[in-house]
């Protein structure tokens, strides 16, 4: 690769201070980095790499996706599941991408599509309700076919990738990004069906809401519309792939291992 953009978290000291290593190791091996500033990509760029922690790696995400260019993550922290290099390794992963020895490997999406809107995450989507304390009714359809009910704070659908992010901390599975699948995970259910369910990556899930009161559908954390009684909307896989670069040094049952503490167990 010739020209990469970086996308730094603002608020970590440290990781303006690695993403200047990795702009001086790029350009000891002749690619161009150019640190962004806002959320318009450089123009003939190949890549997209992210420096700071998980967070900053989705929004980096969201931009390659957009332009159909892989992306990567430089954690400054814990080896996170989205940034995989660790700052110690940043001369290793610029050696790595100036000659072309990344692994690129295709991470499935997630789309919305509701009364005037649709959108593309690659976490997650989130129908949750607006006011805090009270619940929502929700019907769920897999295919067609009327498949439960719930009282609710919301239901999250999230990608392999997106399973470690809100799922995870709702009671969901972790499962390996490389895997195909949508994950519907209940957030503080009042119903017996309180457990994750796992369904094809082709499913299409329909979550419409029942009661007198709206709800609101985030996607990857960002507030995207508001779902008014009696509306659907419909979830099911995004039409194009994100693409993730990587050298294999954390897979991800290591990566699993670091972020539950067991690497010292």
């Amino acid at each position: 690769m010739k020209r990469i953009a970086i996308v730094v978290h603002e608020e970590k000291p440290h990781a303006a201070d690695a993403a200047r290593v990795l702009v001086a190791a790029c350009h000891r091996r002749d690619v161009e980095a150019v640190t962004m500033n806002g959320d318009i990509l450089p123009s003939e760029v190949e890549a997209v790499i992210g420096v700071g922690g998980d967070g900053t790696v989705l929004r980096a995400g969201r931009l390659a996706l957009s332009a159909g260019i892989p992306v990567a993550g430089i954690n400054v922290g814990r080896v996170g599941y989205l940034a995989e290099f660790a700052v110690d390794e940043i001369e290793a992963f610029a050696e790595a991408l100036a000659h072309g020895r990344l692994r690129v490997f295709p991470v499935m999406t997630v789309s919305v599509e509701g009364s005037g809107f649709t959108a593309t995450g690659i976490n997650d989507v989130v129908i949750e309700k607006v006011v805090s304390e009270r619940i929502i009714e929700i019907s769920v359809a897999i295919n067609g076919r009327r498949f439960a009910e719930y009282r609710t704070d919301g239901m999250i659908i999230a990608t392999p990738i997106g399973s470690t992010a809100y799922s995870l901390s709702a009671g969901g599975p972790v499962v390996d990004p490389e895997v195909e699948a949508l994950v519907l995970t209940p957030i503080a259910p009042h119903s017996l069906l309180s457990r994750s369910i796992v369904v094809s990556p082709d499913a299409e899930i329909t979550v419409t809401l029942e009661i007198d009161r709206p709800a609101r559908v985030n996607v990857d954390g960002r507030e995207t519309a508001t779902v008014d009684p009696g509306e659907s909307v419909v979830v099911s896989r995004g039409s194009q792939a994100a693409r993730f670069m990587t050298l294999d040094t954390h897979p991800f049952p290591q990566a699993v291992r670091h972020q539950f503490g067991l690497a010292h167990a």
